[in-house]
């Protein structure tokens, strides 16, 4: 069975038939393909810039290259009724607006360009899902595509310092000494490896111990030295509502307890520009609070999109374009807009490049639904191990979503760990373990 959602028995033989290669390969794809997305196509690259830069060859070429391999791959591997499981009516709505919004973008043949990679990449990701046969083969798929990260930017921090460790220069100094490992700045590093500490606690939990404690361990210490103070304290705030809440409430219970959580987040943020009350309970729980100035972009990014709400400025079709440039500098401000390569905040680039519609469909698609499919999931062990992986990711970087922006941003590999706990939590889902 090509899904992770239906657990078979593995036959044991004396040495590797027809069908033995064939899981072998599976497994090896499918680590092979989590690792360039982790990593990225361009590991040690400090600088970033996101869906911009997606006529960069080596994005079209490895991008491009992904996914036939994993569009071959489910073509050999996987079963039919899987992939009919991925063809979400909601979720082909949501590229349909994305791809859209293209058209009204500063310049449409870079975000067409950037839409269909996005959707490339989401298609790899799926790969990684159904390729391995079972949930004990995706679990070596897992630990070898995370080891494999890890070791990497451990590696960068190492031998190659002048990459992996922030030497300040972009920063007046302020970052110099956080690491960063193969990733493009401390806080991409931060939500990355954040993340990898629940795929450890998950192999933990399904009984590589040691494998499962050495991988939760290396991202724990990688994250203190990235500096990243959102990824440092979501860490164990997440680990905490998800272990409590699954211990003593049910998962529906767990499920409300993290939408509470995920709304509260959003009017301690941007709540607090477009509501004062929401201000003055932000200021009073933690005074003189700007998320380093996050609030003055936010409030000019509002104030531009004024008159674009229902369509927003296109993918790609604000920041660093002339609907930003061409403003006048307010020296009142913190942070200079103009020089932004986003909001820091993913929900809140969403509207800005796909108006309100695109970003109901984004929560619809990326927060409710997952949640729907985490309540529905199998009731078996495997399952139920799993659904808890998938919910600690996609928990950990929805709320990581409110002070930075990478939410549809295919070459970033937070947001391709956020629709690999998506599709995850729908496989699950849908193709249950069901008693006999």
């Amino acid at each position: 069975m090509s899904s992770i959602g239906v657990p078979n028995r593995i036959e044991r033989v004396g040495g590797l038939d027809a069908a033995g290669w064939a899981d072998l390969a599976r497994v090896l794809l499918a680590a092979a393909v989590l690792f360039a997305l982790l990593i990225t196509l361009t590991p040690f690259a400090v600088t970033f810039s996101g869906n911009i830069d997606s006529g960069a060859l080596v994005n079209q070429l490895g991008y491009s290259g992904l996914a036939a391999a994993v569009i071959a791959g489910h073509l050999v591997f996987t079963e039919r009724y899987v992939l009919a499981s991925l063809c979400r009516p909601t979720w082909l709505l949501m590229f349909a607006w994305l791809a859209a919004s293209a058209f009204w973008a500063a310049e449409p043949d870079n975000a067409l360009r950037s839409a269909l990679f996005t959707l490339l990449a989401m298609l790899s990701v799926t790969g990684v899902l159904c390729f391995p046969k079972d949930p004990r083969a995706f679990r070596i798929a897992l630990l070898l595509a995370v080891l494999g990260a890890l070791l990497l930017s451990y590696f960068g921090v190492l031998a190659l310092p002048g990459l992996a460790i922030d030497d300040g220069s972009d920063e007046g100094g302020v970052h110099a000494g956080l690491w960063r490992g193969v990733y493009s700045h401390k806080n991409v590093a931060g939500a990355v490896i954040g993340s990898l500490f629940f795929c450890g606690v998950y192999l933990w939990r399904c009984g590589h111990r040691l494998t499962g404690i050495a991988i939760a361990l290396l991202s724990v210490v990688f994250v203190l030295k990235t500096g990243s103070k959102t990824a440092t304290l979501l860490l164990p705030m997440v680990a905490g509502i998800v272990v409590v809440l699954r211990l003593f409430a049910g998962r529906t219970l767990l499920a409300l307890g993290i939408l509470a959580t995920l709304i509260a987040m959003g009017l301690l943020t941007l709540g607090t520009v477009l509501s004062p009350a929401l201000n003055d309970i932000l200021q009073a729980i933690a005074p003189d609070t700007t998320f380093t100035g996050r609030m003055d972009l936010w409030r000019f990014a509002l104030e531009v999109f004024q008159g674009h709400e229902w369509t927003g400025f296109g993918l790609n079709g604000f920041w660093q374009t002339p609907a930003v440039g061409d403003t006048e500098r307010n020296f009142e401000l913190s942070w200079d807009p103009r020089g932004s390569p986003n909001a820091h905040n993913g929900y809140l680039d969403i509207a800005i490049s796909m108006g309100w519609p695109g970003l109901a469909l984004a929560v619809l698609v990326l927060v409710i639904m997952p949640l729907v499919d985490y309540v529905r999931t199998g009731r078996d062990l495997e399952s139920r191990r799993l659904a808890d992986l998938f919910l600690m990711i996609l928990t950990y970087l929805l709320l990581n979503a409110f002070l930075e922006s990478f939410l549809f941003e295919r070459a970033n590999p937070i947001w391709m760990l956020v629709w690999f706990a998506v599709a995850g939590l729908r496989l699950l889902s849908a193709n249950r373990v069901r008693p006999a």
